[in-house]
C-alpha cells in the first residue's frame, strides 16, 4: 500500500479509521496492516478513531427491555422461518463491506468534526495558556509594587469626598486601584496626573477600567512623576493623550 498523499493527508486515513471500528474487508485489513506500521499519522488516525468509538459507545444509554416484550421477541425470532440455504462466505463478506462502508463513512465524519473541535479547542487552550500566563506576571508586579516600603499611596476622592481610586507609585512601577471608577466605553479613557505648582497637569499614564473589577490596574508612570505628591484622574473621550484634562473625576495628595 503506497503511502500517497492527498491534500497533504495520508489517502488511507479513512482505511484506517475503518481498521479502528472493524470495517474494513479481509483484503483491505491485510494492506493496512502493513501501512500501518510506516504512517505515523494513520496510527494517530486509529487512536483517534477508537476514542471517537468508545465515546459514541457510553453515550448511547443501555436499557434492559420489559420481560413481556423480552418473551414476545424471543418468540417472533424463534418462528422465523430460517433461510433455506446460508449465504456463500464471498456473499457475506460484501454485506459486512457495504454495511462497513456507511458506518466508516459516518465514522470518518465524525472524526473530521472532532479534529476540527480539538484543533478550536486546542486554540482556545493556547489562549486561555498565554491569558494566564500574562495575569500571574502582572500580579507578580501588582505584588513587588504594593509591598515596596518606598512606594507612595494617594488616596483620590471626588467632589463629595468619597474615596474613588488609589493611585500607588514606587521605584518599581505604578498603579491604580479603581476603587469607585466605572468601566469605561470603547471610545473612552482613564488618564492619570500629576499636579504641579505652577507649570499646571501633566498627562502620566492612560488605563481602562474593566467591568466588574477592583483588581489592581499596572499603569506605565514615567520615572519622572515619583517626586510628586498631587494627583488626579479624569475620563477623557477618544484614545489619544490629551494635553489637559477634560473631566477630572477624583484628585488627592500622597
Amino acid at each position: 500500500m503506497d503511502a500517497v498523499r492527498e491534500h497533504g493527508r495520508c489517502a488511507h486515513r479513512e482505511n484506517a479509521v475503518g481498521w479502528a471500528l472493524y470495517a474494513l474487508g479481509l483484503d483491505e485489513e491485510h494492506a493496512l496492516r502493513a501501512h500501518l506500521q510506516t504512517c505515523a499519522e494513520c496510527r494517530a488516525t486509529v487512536r483517534e478513531a477508537e476514542q471517537v468509538a468508545a465515546l459514541m459507545g457510553h453515550a448511547v444509554p443501555q436499557h434492559e427491555p420489559p420481560s413481556a416484550l423480552r418473551a414476545r421477541l424471543m418468540v417472533a425470532i424463534n418462528d422465523t422461518p430460517r433461510a433455506p440455504r446460508p449465504l456463500s462466505l464471498d456473499l457475506a463478506r460484501q454485506k459486512r463491506q457495504r454495511r462497513g462502508r456507511g458506518l466508516l463513512a459516518a465514522a470518518a465524519a465524525v472524526v473530521v468534526v472532532l479534529g476540527g473541535v480539538t484543533t478550536v479547542l486546542g486554540v482556545q487552550v493556547s489562549q486561555l495558556n498565554h491569558q494566564q500566563q500574562a495575569q500571574a506576571a502582572g500580579d507578580a508586579m501588582v505584588q513587588s509594587i504594593v509591598a515596596d516600603p518606598t512606594a507612595k499611596r494617594a488616596v483620590l476622592t471626588n467632589s463629595a469626598g468619597k474615596p474613588t481610586a488609589m493611585l500607588i507609585t514606587s521605584a518599581s512601577g505604578s498603579v491604580v486601584v479603581p476603587l469607585g471608577l466605572t468601566p469605561n466605553g470603547r471610545n473612552q479613557q482613564y488618564v492619570a496626573w500629576g499636579l504641579h505648582d505652577a507649570a499646571g497637569p501633566s498627562a502620566l499614564a492612560s488605563f481602562d477600567v474593566p467591568a466588574d473589577s477592583l483588581r489592581p490596574i499596572v499603569v506605565d508612570v514615567p520615572a519622572s512623576a515619583r517626586g510628586l505628591a498631587r494627583f488626579a484622574i479624569s475620563l477623557e473621550p477618544g484614545r489619544v493623550m490629551p494635553q489637559k484634562p477634560t473631566d477630572v473625576i477624583a484628585s488627592g495628595s500622597a
